[in-house]
């Protein structure tokens, strides 16, 4: 039981174990499945947990939770990986254009339509039923300034002629991590449809050190010329911010950035404490393991072997 729950989003599933804990000598913790149908690339489960104020998305049961919305306030970010993403909006000042690959319940998107809504936002997600899903179970309703693209991710960047300031890749889960998204190519499209000033934001979904995780690291570090690593609230996500400029950018200017947003006191949390808590530059930090391509990335062996040393 433990192994699996460590494989899936920590934060919410470890406040599911804590709850029953808890509670085991009241009434069991209960749950209902709104949905459960196996789409061409998933299986999609909804399933609310309404004693925890929650609805979770899971492509499968052993996979996690895609997206845990809370129940009360839709538009708020339930999971810390997705609160740590909103990081990269300092960087950017307020992104004209952001590209999201990987839509899940549409958390993201609802946050940048509710707080930036001058952004035009571009969402690329492989499975139409998860979009369907996302817009029935999870609020989600796309704003005059969104277009969703159901399509493979980097097949999108290899098409596309648009710059944006901002792309986030949300592409992987804990069980099955896309090969041909974690290579030195993949990220070299990325780079291309970057603005100069753009910035990538890479929810790096892996709970132990292993040298899928190091190779992963090195692979953005080896493309972009600075890279940035964000340990979550969250022991099972870490997320990796690489930027296009030359010099770096330190934690006290990322924070005061972010302390100037006008919008910043109605995100539902501190950002600048978030940011001031997770910081870590990674761009001069040496790396045992080579970078994946497209020649050579065995992500699912190098997920089982610890982290050369």
């Amino acid at each position: 039981m433990f192994r699996l729950i460590r494989r899936m989003r920590g934060a919410f599933w470890c406040l599911i174990l804590t709850f029953a804990v808890t509670t085991a000598e009241a009434e069991p913790l209960k749950s209902e499945v709104r949905y459960d149908h196996d789409s061409q690339y998933y299986r999609i489960i909804v399933v609310d947990y309404p004693t925890l104020d929650r609805r979770t998305l899971m492509f499968s049961k052993t996979r996690g939770a895609q997206t845990s919305m809370i129940l009360s306030r839709p538009q708020a970010l339930g999971l810390a990986y997705l609160r740590t993403l909103v990081a990269s909006v300092p960087l950017t000042t307020v992104p004209k254009r952001v590209l999201v690959i990987g839509l899940g319940g549409g958390a993201l998107p609802k946050f940048f339509t509710q707080q930036f809504p001058q952004t035009q936002l571009d969402i690329v997600e492989i499975d139409p039923d998860v979009v369907t899903v996302a817009q029935k179970f999870f609020s989600y309703t796309p704003s005059p300034s969104t277009k969703i693209f159901t399509t493979d991710g980097r097949l999108f960047l290899k098409q596309n002629r648009n710059k944006y300031d901002l792309i986030v890749v949300d592409a992987y889960a804990s069980d099955r991590i896309p090969f041909h998204l974690t290579t030195r190519e993949f990220f070299a499209l990325v780079k291309q449809n970057l603005n100069p000033d753009g910035v990538m934001a890479l929810n790096l979904w892996e709970y132990l050190v292993n040298r899928y995780l190091v190779s992963e690291l090195r692979t953005v570090q080896s493309t972009f010329p600075q890279t940035y690593l964000f340990t979550t609230t969250d022991p099972a996500s870490k997320v990796v911010f690489a930027t296009m400029r030359k010099e770096p950018v330190s934690k006290e200017a990322w924070a005061n950035n972010a302390a100037k947003l006008p919008n910043a006191g109605s995100f539902g949390y501190n950002l600048t404490e978030l940011i001031n808590r997770e910081y870590q530059s990674i761009t001069d930090k040496v790396y045992a393991e080579r970078p994946l391509t497209d020649d050579m990335a065995p992500v699912d062996q190098l997920r089982t072997v610890k982290e050369n040393s």
